[in-house]
């Protein structure tokens, strides 16, 4: 994967915007992503392709909106393989979004 764990001219900007809220911000997106995962992966388990592009979608964005564009990119191509109703190759996408969010939920830590 090409993409930094973390953008950080998105991450600066957003940290501008928020200014004192910014600890809250990346509270949040730690708390519901890995809630987002697991209903990707209980989803994908049950066949429900629907299920994960809701839960990819809704991860895509925050993601996107803090500047994990790793977690992003591997969203997007979950994303895109479920609207497509193709379950083939999402096993191992997930997998690497889980390792993609563990890199960035550790670099954003820091942040805190």
């Amino acid at each position: 994967m090409n993409e930094p764990v973390l953008d950080l001219v998105v991450f600066d900007e957003i940290s501008n915007l928020m200014e004192g809220a910014l600890s809250e911000f990346i509270d949040t997106y730690l708390e519901n992503s890995p809630k987002l995962l697991k209903n990707i992966d209980q989803s994908l388990s049950q066949g429900d392709l629907s299920g994960v592009f809701h839960s990819a979608h809704q991860l895509k964005g925050g993601s996107g909106s803090i500047g994990a564009m790793q977690v992003f990119q591997l969203a997007k191509k979950i994303e895109a393989l479920s609207r497509a109703g193709s379950a083939e190759g999402i096993d191992r996408q997930v997998s690497e979004l889980q390792l993609a969010f563990d890199r960035v939920a550790a670099e954003l830590r820091t942040y805190q």
